[in-house]
């Protein structure tokens, strides 16, 4: 029944929006200065969902202007505030090709596609000639209109922008070949594996392997420095917020480590300041509203970024030691942890459900993540409870039925994380003691006006006890409290909870949040 449910759940949404409230448009004002406490944040692989629509609505849906609004509408009574539109910037056909007959790249489709074709294969979004709408989606001014169009539904929209790299086919490696890191001046051909074969420009990289669709920029060319700076403020002109992959690439000691001895040799040297210093204030000037999210990784989470990937939590939560999880809140400043995007899942890591062991971990581990201050960051399909990869380089994965457990857990927590207490409220860590199984749990508090809200983590394989100190808790006699998740209610003594704490009891694997 609850599949049956979630199938019809998008349309369900939309037309009780439309019949029952008028929209809202978004704010003329950052995401961050409206929702200080967080806000929920939706990836979307953009060209796949288009082909799922086009199969639920029996008609063709490729251009964003086909999305109907009830899409969206769906999304926005579910809670979300902003829209990743992942992978909307227009790609060559060096790339395509290149994914479509490279021997790697095949087999890993079979085995995450058993019955892929070649039309399947669309493409990296990572592996772009330029920041002009794909052609296959629209044009620039169909992105501008579709942006406007979600602003109107009370949405913000967030765009890529790939700092390393370009596609193999942009024109500056035609052009502007010192726009890009070459083979050291005196090397010959053949180039090695890291360079194209006729150009010996360096294959975009991370330091480890090489990605063969893309050509690793120069950051250390003050022209290309510039140029990617004007870029950056043509993706901000077009959208309410960049999601800046690979952030840290761009880094003058990142460069030096991965780069060095090939740029010094053609006479570059490492600039005395980083570009995204003078790249983001250039943003910040013309487009104040604009919210950056960078993928960074430790130890460089604090670059000037509005937002930046905590992996590290995840990292942790994964390993699946409380220890480790505790330990991160020990070292973790709050100021930090609101400005960090907290997931459990995207399209660079594996489905939670696999990733973690089965569904009832990952509902733990999102459980901590999301009631956590920052961006809750989510993937198309998890709410869902997809198992099945969806790669970026194909179309579609493995068909599956809702996960009916996953469906009734988010369908629990969106409407409790959507509250505005989660999104304005002031959040603090609490101390759990008085049994010897408190070591188990973690708890937090929101506050906001006079809702409070209290969150009691068990992150751990048995049952947890103990006592919360909750020294907001109004009155003399019994105040009323609430068990969000499970609906059970009950009453307690508000001097009891003051000096004592709430005592609860939390199974294995599992939270409460309690409204009192």
């Amino acid at each position: 029944m609850r599949s049956s449910k979630l199938t019809k759940s998008s349309s369900d949404y939309a037309l009780s929006s439309l019949q029952s409230r008028t929209l809202q448009p978004v704010e003329e004002a950052s995401p961050l200065s409206i929702w200080p406490g967080g806000w929920i944040l939706y990836e979307i692989s953009t060209r796949p969902w288009l082909y799922t629509l086009t199969k639920k609505y029996k008609r063709p849906i490729t251009k964003l202007n086909d999305i109907p609004d009830e899409e969206f509408l769906a999304l926005k009574d579910r809670g979300v505030d902003m829209v990743w539109m992942m992978g909307v910037f227009q790609l060559g056909a060096y790339g395509l090709k290149y994914d479509r007959t490279n021997v790697n790249q095949v087999n890993g489709y079979r085995q995450l596609l058993p019955d892929y074709t070649e039309q399947d294969v669309i493409g990296s979004p990572y592996a772009i000639v330029d920041y002009h709408c794909n052609s296959q989606l629209g044009t620039d001014e169909d992105l501008r209109n579709f942006h406007k169009r979600l602003n109107s539904l009370g949405l913000y929209l967030m765009l890529d922008f790939v700092p390393n790299h370009t596609a193999v086919d942009c024109e500056w490696a035609k052009t502007d070949p010192n726009f890009y890191v070459r083979s050291p001046k005196d090397s010959q051909k053949p180039y090695s594996d890291a360079y194209h074969p006729e150009s010996g420009i360096a294959y975009g990289s991370c330091g480890w392997g090489a990605w063969q669709d893309t050509l690793q920029l120069n950051h250390w060319n003050p022209e290309l420095a510039r140029l990617r700076t004007q870029e950056l403020c043509h993706v901000a002109s077009m959208c309410d917020g960049i999601r800046c992959d690979m952030a840290y690439l761009a880094l003058n000691d990142l460069i030096e480590q991965n780069w060095g001895h090939q740029l010094y040799t053609w006479g570059w040297k490492k600039p005395a300041t980083e570009w995204w210093e003078g790249a983001i204030k250039a943003v910040k000037q013309r487009f104040p509203n604009v919210v950056l999210l960078a993928e960074v990784y430790s130890p460089w989470q604090e670059l000037g970024f509005d937002y930046t990937y905590d992996k590290q939590l995840y990292d942790r939560l994964s390993w699946g030691h409380l220890d480790y999880t505790k330990d991160w809140f020990i070292h973790n400043s709050p100021s930090f942890t609101k400005r960090s995007a907290h997931f459990v899942s995207n399209h660079d890591e594996p489905r939670e459900a696999i990733h973690f062991g089965s569904w009832w971990r990952a509902a733990a581990a999102a459980l901590l993540s999301f009631t956590l201050p920052g961006v809750r960051f989510f993937w198309q399909g998890q709410w869902e409870g997809h198992q099945n990869k969806l790669a970026v380089h194909l179309r579609r994965a493995r068909e599956e039925q809702p996960h009916s457990e996953v469906v009734a857990f988010y369908d629990k927590l969106l409407p409790i994380i959507s509250h505005e207490i989660f999104k304005k409220g002031e959040w603090v860590y609490l101390d759990v003691w008085g049994t010897d199984q408190s070591w188990r749990l973690m708890a937090w508090r929101w506050s906001y006006g006079k809702e409070r809200r209290l969150c009691v983590l068990n992150f751990s394989d048995y049952e947890g006890t103990g006592r919360v100190i909750v020294s907001d808790a109004e009155g003399e006699g019994d105040i009323p409290i609430v068990e969000l998740l499970s609906g059970e209610k009950y009453e307690r003594p508000a001097k009891e909870m003051r000096q004592d704490g709430l005592f609860v009891i939390v199974p294995p694997w599992y939270g409460q949040i309690f409204s009192y």
